[in-house]
C-alpha cells in the first residue's frame, strides 16, 4: 500500500490581527451569543470595562502558541445562548 496517495488533512491557516479581529466582530453581533464586556479592577479604586474583542485578543496575543482558529471556535460553543 502506498501511504503517499492517501489524503491528508488540511493544516490550519494562520490567521492574522485582522481576520481574528473581523471574526471577534462578527461574534458581537450575533444576537445567539453572549459577547457582554468584562469588568476589569484596574486600582483598588477603579473598576472598568474591558470590551469583549479586547479581551479576547489580549488573551491571544499574550499566548502565542494557541491556535486561533481553535480558539475561536471553542469560544464560539462557550458563549452559545442556551433555552
Amino acid at each position: 500500500m502506498n501511504i503517499k496517495h492517501i489524503q491528508r488533512p488540511d493544516k490550519p491557516k494562520h490567521m492574522d490581527e485582522d481576520e481574528i479581529r473581523q471574526a471577534l466582530t462578527l461574534m458581537e453581533s450575533d444576537s445567539t451569543l453572549k459577547t457582554n464586556p468584562s469588568y476589569i479592577k484596574d486600582t483598588q479604586d477603579s473598576i472598568n470595562l474591558l470590551p469583549f474583542q479586547e479581551k479576547h485578543m489580549t488573551y491571544l496575543k499574550g499566548h502565542p502558541k494557541v491556535n486561533p482558529q481553535h480558539y475561536l471556535s471553542n469560544l464560539r460553543t462557550m458563549i452559545k445562548k442556551r433555552i
